[in-house]
């Protein structure tokens, strides 16, 4: 029986593992309950609820899209909780939470080369389900959820940060 040879692959390295949540607020008061975190936010002064809101332009099943989705992140050892809640807009994050409710959203990797991994997701017939770049070039994208747990993967490139 023949082996399928697979493609090298950019799953060096899991950077976070994302959840879709209902209430932020409320799936952080949780998971620090249990003593995940402490959770923070990009550019949120100690004090404040450590969430943030990004809106977003891109792509949703192949057409143009905009939406908004606040987040918060904890460490956990080399790999970060990332809590996201579908704020505004049709997204895949709300797609997810209308179909399978609250949970694993998808798992996360850091990539140089976003259009490598677009490229590699279709030659191995992985369809995107959401695009999205960012000023900077940066950007991320979702995988269709994997037909093994509904899971998306994500991959998500750094870019520069915003100039004032």
């Amino acid at each position: 029986m023949a082996t399928k040879k697979y493609a090298k692959s950019s799953y060096a390295k899991l950077q976070h593992v994302g959840v879709v949540v209902k209430d932020i607020k409320k799936a952080i008061k949780y998971f620090e309950a249990l003593g995940i975190g402490p959770f923070t936010a990009p550019g949120v002064p100690k004090g404040k609820p450590p969430i943030f809101s990004i809106p977003f332009k891109g792509e949703l099943h192949g057409k143009p899209a905009e939406w908004v989705t606040t987040i918060s992140f904890a460490k956990m050892g080399d790999v970060e909780l990332e809590i996201l809640e579908p704020t505004k807009g049709k997204q895949a994050l709300k797609e997810s939470l209308d179909k399978t409710g609250e949970g694993l959203h998808h798992i996360g990797f850091l990539t140089d080369d976003l259009d490598a991994e677009i490229e590699n997701f279709k030659k191995n017939g992985v369809k995107i389900w959401t695009i999205a770049r960012q000023e900077g070039g940066g950007g991320f994208l979702y995988s269709d959820p994997t037909p093994l747990g509904g899971i998306a993967i994500e991959f998500r490139k750094i870019g520069d940060p915003p100039k004032k």
